[in-house]
């Protein structure tokens, strides 16, 4: 939940209102959310060996996740801006220094799809949020040629 004292708790959806059409999530829908992706990634056979060979601590993953995801969902507005998004593109290639494939990354990109649908995410925050993940996903994307 945010500290707005704008903000109002909408009890059924884990979702909050601030200010006209701004929705945001709240921390119980985050984790809900990253919970659900990452049982569902790690079931894919390529996922599930990279965390392996990369020994990645699956609960460090998640946190950062969650932090990352609330940043994209509920920052501020009046900060989204060209430096906003290279920060974010710094970040997530500073995180990343390796490069995946199309067919790896449309992989991750369906399955995170697939979780917000399964959780009746709201399309006011379904779709920018994806919008958001599929910009910085095609930052660390291999390039042909």
């Amino acid at each position: 939940m945010t500290n707005s004292r704008f903000a109002e708790q909408d009890q059924w959806s884990g979702t909050e209102t601030r200010g006209k059409d701004q929705r945001t999530m709240g921390e119980e829908r985050i984790a809900e959310l990253v919970d659900r992706f990452y049982s569902h990634l790690t079931k894919d056979p390529y996922y599930s060996s990279m965390f392996v060979e990369r020994n990645v601590d699956m609960d460090t993953l998640k946190e950062r996740q969650k932090a990352f995801i609330s940043r994209l969902v509920n920052g501020d507005s009046s900060q989204e801006n060209q430096s906003g998004d290279q920060s974010e593109v710094e970040q997530v290639q500073r995180r990343h220094p390796f490069r995946t494939t199309p067919e790896k990354a449309k992989i991750w990109m369906d399955t995170m799809r697939k979780t917000m649908d399964e959780m009746r995410l709201e399309q006011e925050i379904k779709e920018p949020l994806l919008t958001k993940m599929q910009f910085l996903m095609d930052k660390i994307i291999r390039k042909e040629g």
